[in-house]
């Protein structure tokens, strides 16, 4: 495990849903929905087909195309399909977040730099006013409206439980992704 990339879960029943959305030029927008335990173990996991807007909601959602494709379309659609729900749904995909208008599960981004993998990347996202913190050497960005996810998502962690990698989730859903889509390891 990498040097400060771990966060401590505060009890064993803890659950973390993690889910992203890349793009890709020619098949669009892939999401993918990974719910583990406390010991990163896989509880369940969730993947769409290629998702690429019309001209017309390209022209009609404008600058919120992103939002409204990655929040709205795929990882509502993704987060519906799962039994299990868990105490926080994490991200790297900043456009994610408007899920949270429809959820009641705290959702926040966390900020890392991509390995660009192929020909896959994270969807630009417009918004610039977020509610951002830090917590176990992370930033992290939610809604300003929901301010209030901060705590709820600090309060999950605990010093006496064996350390969580909150980056390495990630990386299994975007392998799993492109497993899913064969057309993403293309040229």
């Amino acid at each position: 495990m990498k040097a400060g990339m771990e966060a401590n879960i505060h009890n064993k029943t803890t659950s973390i849903g993690f889910v992203t959305v890349r793009h890709h030029p020619a098949h669009g927008y892939f999401g993918g929905y990974l719910i583990v335990n406390n010991l990163a173990r896989p509880l369940e996991f969730h993947c769409t087909l290629p998702v690429q807007p019309t001209r017309a909601q390209q022209i009609l959602y404008g600058s919120t195309l992103g939002e409204f494709v990655c929040g709205e379309q795929i990882a509502r659609a993704l987060v519906a399909k799962a039994k299990g729900t868990p105490q926080v749904l994490l991200s790297d995909t900043l456009a994610v977040l408007t899920l949270r208008h429809m959820q009641s599960i705290p959702i926040a981004t966390i900020d890392f730099p991509l390995e660009i993998n192929g020909f896959l990347s994270r969807p630009e996202c417009q918004r610039e006013n977020y509610h951002r913190f830090e917590a176990f050497g992370k930033h992290f960005a939610i809604l300003p409206e929901f301010a209030d996810d901060s705590e709820v998502i600090q309060g999950l962690f605990d010093s006496d439980i064996p350390p969580l990698d909150l980056i390495e989730p990630f990386g299994r859903i975007e392998e799993a992704l492109m497993e899913a889509n064969p057309a993403t390891k293309a040229a």
